[in-house]
């Protein structure tokens, strides 16, 4: 099923288009991630396309799952689980939303680039196990790997007899494949409105339900308890948190985590977005190369993924005519790239390394 964007709409295109195989990423080249702005780019006469396959953590194809965007263009997937989404205002980021029944939907980061197809694999993973409590009495709902979502007594606008269904679905770093589902491209956007890219120590979702389905979210005035699983190894403190801004893609610092031993540890007035633990860290920027098997000739429009091994995190980009893309990766790590068939495992630069340099060459 193919559904064309509204012309319509292209002139809030420039408001809310702003931002963003086994690790997916953004999409997103060195000089775009940096620019604090994140303008489309400027409009011309024939729009771009954009495509891909959605997988679950298995790598089966998931049919029926809800492509859109944040401009009103959407479609659902084949039995395949690909879709096309067409003729898309150009622009340099993306934020398409993909949300499947039983799933934990997420976000990837597009390029839409004039009279071509670009596509990407994208993969979800099932929402927890429920967990059902009267509102009135309050509950405690586990995470996967340790942790928990405490909520307090009468926190939901319902009758305290109403019974409300809780999943907590953990985005566990450590888990490479499960990893692969998570939003955006690792773009934040801090306190002091600075954009960086951070990684990521574990990502919440936490949906409440009322018995015809409605989502529920706290009352005003209540807070519920988040307690993280620990991870990565950091000593007791603090680390920064972060919510999901799935229109544009990126991650909004609203607070802090205390770390303890065995958790990490915050409230919050709100259960709607998505959150995540992070750290910001310096990037440095790095070329990837993809070549037609066995010749020079270069790959064009193919997405490479770049995801960390060393860190947790990631992002991705489409070849330019040269074969080419430009990404943005944290300094003196390890990380595997993709494309296609075609994968390697580099070391990148260090600290202030001048240029972009080529640290790979993909071929299939």
């Amino acid at each position: 099923m193919k559904i064309s964007w509204r012309r319509d709409g292209q002139r809030n295109a420039a408001r809310v288009l702003a931002l963003g195989a086994l690790l997916l990423g953004g999409a997103a080249a060195c000089e775009q991630v940096a620019s604090p702005e994140f303008e489309p780019s400027a409009s011309v006469a024939s729009g771009g396309d954009i495509g891909g396959t959605v997988v679950n953590l298995q790598g089966q194809p998931v049919a029926g799952a809800l492509v859109s965007t944040p401009n009103g263009a959407q479609t659902t997937t084949n039995t395949s689980g690909s879709f096309v989404l067409n003729g898309l205002p150009p622009t340099s980021r993306l934020a398409v939303s993909v949300n499947a029944p039983g799933y934990d939907g997420t976000t990837a980061i597009y390029e839409v680039r004039a009279g071509v197809l670009l596509t990407r694999p994208i993969r979800i993973q099932p929402l927890a196990p429920p967990v059902v409590f009267p509102a009135g009495a309050g509950g405690t709902v586990p995470i996967a790997g340790g942790g928990q979502v405490i909520i307090p007594a009468n926190a939901f606008p319902v009758p305290p007899a109403t019974p409300v269904t809780v999943r907590a679905t953990y985005i566990d770093p450590g888990n490479p494949v499960q990893f692969s589902t998570a939003p955006g491209d690792f773009t934040g956007r801090t306190f002091a409105n600075t954009l960086v890219q951070i990684q990521s120590y574990g990502m919440l979702t936490v949906d409440v339900r009322d018995p015809q389905g409605q989502q529920l979210d706290l009352s005003p005035g209540q807070q519920a308890a988040l307690q993280f699983p620990a991870s990565g190894g950091t000593p007791p403190g603090t680390r920064p948190l972060w919510r999901f801004d799935a229109l544009q893609g990126i991650w909004v610092e609203e607070g802090q985590v205390t770390v303890t031993p065995t958790t990490q540890n915050t409230t919050v007035g709100t259960l709607a977005p998505r959150r995540n633990v992070d750290v910001p860290f310096p990037p440095e920027c790095i070329s990837v190369q993809v070549l037609f098997a066995g010749t020079a000739t270069p790959r064009t429009n193919e997405f490479v993924n770049a995801a960390g091994i060393s860190y947790a995190g990631g992002t991705g980009g489409w070849t330019n005519g040269n074969g080419i893309v430009q990404l943005r990766v944290r300094a003196s790590s390890q990380v595997l790239l993709r494309s296609g068939t075609a994968q390697q495992q580099v070391a990148t630069p260090p600290p202030g390394t001048l240029g972009c340099p080529l640290v790979a060459t993909l071929s299939f």
